[in-house]
C-alpha cells in the first residue's frame, strides 16, 4: 500500500489502470477516502515502477510527483491537491 493523491471515480479509474499496466501486477485497488492503493504483485515487479506509472498518469505518489502539464490536462474533477514536492 502507498499513498496516491486524486479524487473522484475518474481517478479511481486511471490510477488503478496505470498500477495493472505494470508487468506482474495482478490486482489494485484505490480508496479515494485513504488516498491509499493496494497492489497485489509478484515479486519480479518493483513499487517504484508502480509509482512511476501512477505519476506518469497525472497522480502524485508519496515517491513521485505527476508531471505538471499531465496534471493540468486532467479533467476538472480530478484535479487534487498537490502532494509535497519529491526530491
Amino acid at each position: 500500500m502507498f499513498k496516491v493523491a486524486g479524487n473522484c471515480g475518474m481517478c479511481k479509474k486511471r490510477i488503478e489502470k496505470a498500477a495493472l499496466s505494470v508487468s506482474g501486477v495482478s490486482k489494485a485497488n484505490w480508496d479515494a477516502d485513504k488516498q491509499m492503493i493496494h497492489v497485489n504483485y509478484a515479486s519480479q515487479t518493483t513499487v517504484d515502477a508502480m509509482h512511476k506509472a501512477i505519476a506518469t498518469a497525472g497522480h502524485d505518489t508519496e515517491k513521485y510527483k505527476a508531471d505538471d502539464e499531465v496534471y493540468t490536462n486532467l479533467h476538472g474533477c480530478c484535479k487534487y491537491e498537490r502532494l509535497l514536492e519529491h526530491p
